[in-house]
Order: structure tokens, then C-alpha cells, then sequence
């Protein structure tokens, strides 16, 4: 007797023979579709929260890192230093509350129907400064432990930034600490190397079309100091990066939704106390559950129904 295990991103799933040897399974993943999404709701569903009040809460912080001198070519090096210090402190708090906040927007509307408003702005802003702390601690020992992995070899170093890659998503999301963001990024990780490579390239090719978009102006506008050009490739920059958070969010919330054990690979789980109490002495054992829903319901990101275990997933 085979058990099934229904899972909303897929509808039709190849029965596998009880006699053929247990296999890796591998749900259907798109990278494409995540910039889909994020492009529909920063774009059409939602764009004075997601891209323009964004950027008027950094842009100040950005123009000031931008105009400043060097503190070397400043005739007052100590207080040109600490204005570009204070600047830089304000812009890393913005960029970390706003992209609390947007991570909250996106699972809103995270498998909803089209049509569906995201959650009230200020609701996602409330959400997101109580992980804000778990957040910027999140942040910078992921990238330590990358930059440390990286002195002995490239490779370490990569690995590492691969299997943390969503754990500052997980610690916003879902996980109450680091140490728990950090073991769920390594736990959804596995054989997805390939997509999060996908995802890196896509985000870089943002960046850089805002970057090309910037140059392009410059030999249009020859007159302009390149000062001007800098701060405006800049503004360009942090003006999309909602979009790429929104796409790694989806990206993220795919990967929890599709993070449940399927019975055809791990058949026996101890059922639990409430399991227990709810099967009648001398009844039929119901099937054995093996994982609780997500507290939020999570919807799926593939855009196509593929057989569990095929190597195109």
C-alpha cells in the first residue's frame, strides 16, 4: 500500500512501485517564475510601496555617500569621515528595515489569488522592526563566516554562501533565532545549487542594467560631472532592489512549502501524543502524518506539474 501525501504545487505525482528502491525527491523550483511574481507586485500591484517610498526613505542617505569626498581631498578629513560613517550606518538601517518589511508584503500575497491586495504597509513595517534585531545579527555573522571560509579557499567560501543563502529569510519569516535561520537555510539547500546560481545571475543582471542605463545617459549628457552619473547608477540600483528581495522571498517560501517529508521516502514516523490520542483503542490506525502545514499557507511557485524524482525539477 502506497501512502500519498498531497501538496499543493503538485497535483499529479507518479506512484512509485513499493518494491523499487527509495529515491531522491526533488519538487519542481523556477527562478523565472519567482521574478515573475516580484516583478507583478512591485511593479503592477504595488508600486509606490514597493519601489518609490523605498527609495525616498534611502535615497538621502545614498546622495550624501555619493556627493561626500574622500576624507583624503576634504580640507576636514575627521568630520567628512564621520558624516560618511553616520550616512552609511543610516542607509544599512533603512536597507535592513525595508527589506523586513518587503519580505512581509511578498508572503501576503504568496499563493493568493490575482487580484489579492498584500497586507496593509504599515502592518509589514510593524512586523518587520520586531525581526530586526534577530535580522542585522543574522546578517553579519552569515557574512563573517562566509568571508573567513573564504580565506582558506574560493570554494568554501561559496559553498558556505550557498547553504546560508536564506537564512536571513528564515529568520524574518519564520525562525526565532539565528542559530535556527542558519540550520533551515542548510536544511532546504541540498541539490538546489543549480537554481540558486539561476537566481544570483538574474539578480546581477538587474544590478547591471541599472548600471548600463546610468552609462548610456553619461555619453548622451557629456556636460554632467560623472559625480552626478555615480549617484544616479546608485539611486538606479537601490531603486530595483526591491524587485530582486521580492524574487529571493518567493524563492524562499517555494522551497519551505515544498520542505515536507513525502512518505515514499520516509515511510515510518513516530506519531505524537495528539496522533495517538486521536485513534480509538481496537480502530484502524489512520495514515501516519509526517509533517504538520505551515503556519501560513504557502503557495507554489512552478509554473509547470513535474513526476516527483524527475531530473528536471
Amino acid at each position: 500500500m502506497t501512502l500519498e501525501t498531497v501538496i499543493s504545487s503538485v497535483n499529479h505525482r507518479a506512484k512509485r512501485d513499493p518494491m523499487s528502491p527509495p529515491r531522491s525527491l526533488r519538487l519542481p523550483i523556477s527562478t523565472r517564475h519567482a521574478f515573475a511574481l516580484a516583478f507583478d507586485l512591485a511593479v503592477r500591484r504595488d508600486a509606490w510601496n514597493s519601489l518609490v517610498v523605498p527609495l525616498l526613505l534611502r535615497a538621502p542617505w545614498i546622495l550624501t555617500i555619493a556627493v561626500l569626498p574622500s576624507p583624503t581631498e576634504s580640507e576636514r578629513p575627521g568630520l567628512t569621515a564621520l558624516v560618511t560613517a553616520a550616512a552609511l550606518l543610516g542607509d544599512f538601517l533603512m536597507l535592513v528595515v525595508i527589506g523586513a518589511m518587503l519580505r512581509f508584503r511578498a508572503r501576503s500575497v504568496f499563493n493568493t489569488p490575482e487580484g489579492v491586495h498584500p497586507a496593509p504597509v504599515m502592518e509589514c513595517y510593524a512586523l518587520g522592526l520586531k525581526r530586526v534585531p534577530w535580522l542585522i545579527v543574522t546578517e553579519i555573522v552569515r557574512n563573517l563566516s562566509i568571508v573567513f571560509a573564504s580565506f582558506f579557499m574560493v570554494l568554501p567560501g561559496i559553498f558556505l554562501g550557498f547553504r546560508l543563502s536564506f537564512a536571513t529569510e528564515a529568520v524574518v519569516l519564520q525562525e526565532p533565532n539565528t542559530s535556527a535561520a542558519f540550520r533551515r537555510s542548510f536544511h532546504i539547500t541540498p541539490s538546489r545549487f543549480e537554481r540558486w546560481f539561476e537566481m544570483i545571475v538574474a539578480s546581477v543582471i538587474v544590478v547591471l542594467c541599472s548600471v548600463f542605463v546610468s552609462a548610456a545617459l553619461s555619453l548622451v549628457f557629456r556636460t554632467t560631472s560623472i559625480n552626478v552619473w555615480v549617484a544616479v547608477a546608485m539611486l538606479l540600483v537601490n531603486a530595483l532592489n526591491p524587485i530582486i528581495q521580492y524574487a529571493w522571498t518567493f524563492f524562499y517560501l517555494r522551497l519551505f512549502e515544498i520542505d515536507l517529508p513525502d512518505p515514499e521516502v520516509t515511510p515510518t514516523v513516530e506519531p505524537g501524543p495528539l496522533y495517538a490520542a486521536a485513534v480509538a483503542p481496537g480502530s484502524a490506525a489512520a495514515p501516519v502524518a509526517t509533517a504538520a502545514p505551515p503556519a501560513v499557507p504557502l503557495p507554489a511557485l512552478a509554473e509547470e506539474q513535474v513526476p516527483a524524482g524527475s531530473p528536471n525539477a
